[in-house]
């Protein structure tokens, strides 16, 4: 088990806040490594500092269209890059990413890629991924205080709990659902749902 960086510490039947996206980005920023490569994706490396200027603005959006720590945000198959920008920035604000084939209808925000390109869609609003980006580029959302008790994600009756995504859990982690990957960041598990790479 890991030591957890707690907001505000469990105590007494409070499981306490924390937040899974603070741990994976803010920190390895603020502790200096901004410009390390935080991950590679399709051999693209993405620094700690350009992942979490994207996540900030995806989780911005999430915000503007009214998520909230424990909403719903259903997440289809999306570019790889895209994928974890999308995944943490639902950390980010504390709601839970679902994986399920058929997004719930209390899902308040779905990310779906197209054959135009990634959209957002919310209360019937279709954005296109470009152009809400460029808008959560100008009021990224900071951290949500999440419960230490809440989930990260789901796929059906699968989860992964927050404390099971930091590597904290007592149960372990959790098994990676068919069809969704693994993505680590400085010790943060995400699951994602990836959209195969397009065949030139």
């Amino acid at each position: 088990m890991v030591d957890v960086p707690w907001f505000r510490a469990p105590a007494d039947g409070d499981p306490g806040t924390l937040n899974a996206c603070y741990v994976a980005l803010d920190l390895p920023v603020i502790r200096g490594r901004a410009d390390e490569v935080a991950l590679v994706l399709d051999g693209t490396d993405h620094t700690f500092a350009r992942l979490l200027t994207e996540v900030a603005a995806c989780a911005g959006v999430l915000c503007a269209f009214g998520v909230e720590v424990g909403d719903e945000v259903a997440l289809g198959p999306l570019p790889a890059e895209t994928a974890v920008v999308a995944a943490l920035a639902v950390a980010r604000v504390g709601a839970v990413a679902s994986y399920d084939e058929s997004p719930s209808p209390s899902a308040k925000v779905r990310l779906t890629a197209t054959d135009a390109g990634v959209v957002l869609v919310a209360g019937g609003d279709e954005v296109a991924w470009d152009v809400a980006m460029r808008a959560g580029r100008t009021d990224p959302a900071g951290c949500a205080d999440v419960p230490g008790d809440a989930v990260l994600a789901r796929r059906g009756d699968q989860v992964l709990p927050v404390l099971a995504a930091l590597g904290s859990s007592v149960e372990g982690t959790s098994p990676v659902p068919e069809g969704l990957t693994l993505v680590e960041v400085v010790g943060v598990a995400v699951w994602t749902s990836q959209a195969p790479r397009p065949t030139a």
